[in-house]
């Protein structure tokens, strides 16, 4: 961050302080850092109403769950007509 970009001041839960002060040395970047890569995060993940990216890992559990619940209908609509 550049010294010329905005400043804010804000009162936060000392726990939650902590918790960032951690995770921040964990992964070797200031608090300032932390605390702007996390809220990016959070509007990327539709915190801003934008549609989310989904995961190929997570499309494909949605679509096998799909398909199961397709052929079950299929199923009992095809055990009715007999």
């Amino acid at each position: 961050m550049a010294r010329d970009d905005p400043q804010i001041n804000l009162r936060i839960p000392l726990e939650l302080k902590e918790r960032l002060d951690a995770a921040s040395s964990q992964k070797k970047r200031s608090l300032t850092a932390e605390v702007v890569a996390r809220l990016e995060a959070s509007f990327s993940l539709g915190g801003d109403g934008a549609v989310v990216p989904i995961d190929d890992r997570t499309l494909d559990l949605f679509a096998g769950h799909v398909a199961e619940k397709v052929v079950e209908a299929l199923d009992k609509r095809g055990k009715s007509k007999r």
